[in-house]
């Protein structure tokens, strides 16, 4: 089992590899579906679901299954290849590292993807990893199919929404007056409450999130976050950035 995991392993850091030197092909998270079929005490089948959107994933193509953070916890919990391609949904057969830790729905599988992306901005790498933002009162501000027809203007566009959003929060979070205001003790808004620092925050301190977010995404990665809330946390965190060469 252990040859068989290794050997899996170089596979995909091979197919990185590749996927680094051919800029139309990136690796992808996928969230799987709740079809999950134990096939022995260490295989199971995975399913994904790609009706929302075309990538080129090919049949035998290796892919490691990771758990996702809303599921508990961040491991790898196995590795294998796609088996079966039937329209929108690929199967994945996936040897388990962890015989007590079987897949669960929304876990991600990583492979590498051909996407025919216009632009490589932010929401690009984003949509990468799964990761959607979303407005307070609910709905996506950006869809899986973005990157195919947007570009560098109506990526700034989505952000200036960011940060709309974050604005209007912050105001209503106020008037609630509802006793979750605090004062935030460390980073660049150190001792201001999160309320009116919300409502102050600029394009810039969206843009620096988002690519924490892109740069860390263990905790982010195959969810839908609503933006003011991670956003929030993130500003009561000392909002962390990435440091830039």
């Amino acid at each position: 089992m252990k040859s068989y995991f290794l050997t899996t392993l170089i596979l995909f850091t091979a197919a990185i590899s590749a996927a680094q030197q051919d800029r139309a092909k990136d690796i992808f998270a996928f969230r799987i579906t709740d079809y999950i079929v134990k096939l022995s005490d260490s295989t199971a089948a995975v399913q994904v679901d790609l009706t929302q959107g075309s990538v080129g994933i090919e049949e035998n193509q290796v892919a490691v299954l990771k758990s996702n953070f809303s599921n508990g916890d961040t491991v790898t919990l196995g590795a294998g290849k796609c088996n079966l391609i039937k329209g929108a949904y690929y199967y994945f057969g996936i040897r388990l590292t962890d015989k007590k830790r079987l897949p669960k729905k929304g876990d991600l599988i990583f492979t590498q993807g051909n996407y025919p992306v216009a632009y490589k901005g932010q929401i690009y790498h984003l949509i990468r990893y799964s990761i959607y933002l979303q407005h307070v009162t609910g709905g996506t501000f950006y869809s899986f199919a973005f990157p195919v027809f947007g570009d560098k203007n109506q990526e700034s566009s989505v952000i200036d929404s960011l940060e709309a959003d974050i604005h209007y929060t912050g105001r209503e979070m106020l008037q609630q007056n509802d006793g979750q205001d605090k004062i935030i003790a460390t980073g660049r808004f150190k001792n201001k409450k999160i309320f009116t620092a919300m409502q102050q925050i600029t394009n810039t301190d969206v843009t620096d999130f988002l690519d924490y977010m892109i740069a860390r995404p263990r905790l982010y990665a195959g969810n839908d976050w609503k933006i003011a809330e991670v956003f929030a946390t993130w500003m009561d965190g000392g909002a962390p950035t990435v440091i830039k060469e």
